[in-house]
């Protein structure tokens, strides 16, 4: 046989050569016949082609005389990648949380297995996703993240990002007037800073420094005292 290993799949090829009683040689066709069709078979014109895993032997019959090739062993080829199949721990999330991303592939033997693939995102305006499979909300938006590996690619669920609900990060007070005769009275305001960058007016719970000098209304009045 031209190949002695093969894969499922590939062919090799066997040819017969005839030894004659005077002592000439030459090549022949025989009939030809495999010790396994399970594992190979062999067409009239020596085609061997490898069915399954195993050993097989080709034999060439011709004119009452038989020849057996050498064994030749067929392997299963290794197995591709069929399909993935992308999780995603999270589906909802506010802006700046994070969730996280896996992919099961599954071969063409049947088997599966936890892979790392090549991530992307569908709009890294809404979400990033990192090598490892973290998934940063950015922007309120919707999402989807793709795995790809070894030429399959799989696609996780929608994941919805909103805006989370802004804090107050700072808070700033401004004073009508800043001289006051006693018994008389100013007013005090206060406008808040959110998380977000926005800003509005708010009412605050009021204290004085020094209730004995001026007091101060859940209003905002400032009465001058002493």
């Amino acid at each position: 046989a031209s190949s002695t290993s093969l894969t499922v799949g590939a062919t090799t090829s066997v040819s017969a050569t005839a030894t004659y009683s005077d002592g000439t040689t030459a090549t022949v066709t025989p009939s030809w016949s495999s010790s396994n069709t399970g594992v190979a078979t062999v067409s009239s014109s020596g085609t061997v082609t490898a069915v399954a895993a195993g050993t097989v032997t080709i034999t060439g019959t011709y004119e009452g005389q038989s020849g057996t090739s050498p064994t030749i062993t067929v392997s299963a080829p290794a197995p591709t990648v069929s399909s993935l199949s992308v999780s995603v721990s999270a589906t909802s999330l506010d802006v700046d949380e994070t969730t996280t991303v896996s992919a099961t592939a599954t071969y063409s033997d049947g088997t599966t297995a936890t892979v790392t693939p090549s991530w992307s995102s569908s709009n890294t305006g809404v979400a990033t996703v990192s090598s490892s499979g973290t998934v940063t909300a950015v922007a309120a938006g919707t999402v989807t993240i793709t795995g790809t590996y070894e030429g399959q690619s799989g696609t996780s669920s929608t994941i919805t990002v909103t805006a989370g609900i802004p804090t107050v990060s700072s808070v700033s007070v401004s004073v009508s007037e800043t001289s006051l005769d006693v018994d008389e009275t100013t007013t005090v305001s206060a406008a808040a800073t959110y998380s977000d960058g926005t800003t509005a007016t708010v009412t605050p719970s009021w204290t004085s420094s020094n209730p004995g000098v001026v007091t101060v209304s859940s209003s905002g009045t400032v009465t001058a005292v002493a």
